[in-house]
């Protein structure tokens, strides 16, 4: 397959050309888009077939979690348990750089997960993958664009470095140019008790810990 590389504007992504990376990704396939920490692999992440593609693409073992990007905290509920306190983290910090680690609903795949009854769930704060989002009204896989153990990417020369002859394997990539590098998302986990911190990120997590004092205790 011949890569399609589509330049995207950040400010005003053209639907047209998002129109094309939905019947793609509907059909099964794996598009590159732009978030606010990187470039990611977007696949359907309710189609075992598009996640197997995503864990070739990274090289990635399956024992290791895939998160979702979802486009509102209304789509959250539909895949993940959302809580008192992931709701209110949600309303404060999303869309942005935090992951919230929730017990999963029957319709997210098992194989996305890791065989865990959990699943990891962001906003991401860039209106390219928030559009493309809203038009495929489905969760879509956000795993940086990059061979598992190498750094992210933050641009196209980047990713096409990095896939090698695998780039084929992508049926469209969506350029919004250079990205700012910036720390990834903060990841806490919500289904423990209390919550624990698993990836410190761009959010503090001693500002979301005194957050959650007011639901959870931390003594």
């Amino acid at each position: 397959m011949k890569t399609k590389i589509e330049k995207i504007d950040a400010a005003s992504p053209d639907d047209k050309i998002l129109e094309r990376a939905v019947r793609l990704i509907n059909r099964g396939e794996v598009v590159v888009c732009p978030t606010d920490t990187g470039y990611a692999f977007s696949a359907n992440a309710l189609d075992t077939h598009a996640i197997t593609r995503v864990f070739h693409l990274k090289g990635r073992a399956y024992s290791n979690p895939i998160h979702v990007a979802v486009s509102s905290i209304a789509e959250a509920e539909k895949y993940a348990c959302m809580s008192e306190s992931a709701r209110y983290l949600a309303a404060r910090y999303m869309p942005g750089a935090l992951t919230l680690v929730l017990k999963r609903k029957e319709l997210i795949p098992s194989m996305l997960v890791a065989g865990l009854n959990t699943v990891g769930i962001r906003i991401p704060d860039n209106r390219v993958i928030l559009r493309l989002l809203e038009m495929t009204g489905h969760p879509l896989t956000t795993t940086s664009a990059n061979i598992s153990g190498r750094p992210g990417t933050y641009s196209i020369e980047e990713v096409v470095m990095q896939l090698g002859e695998h780039i084929g394997d992508v049926a469209m990539i969506l350029d919004q140019g250079p990205l700012k590098r910036r720390e990834l998302s903060t990841i806490v986990d919500l289904a423990a008790s209390p919550p624990q911190l698993i990836r410190q990120g761009r959010i503090s997590w001693l500002e979301i810990r005194e957050v959650l004092k007011m639901f959870h205790n931390f003594d």
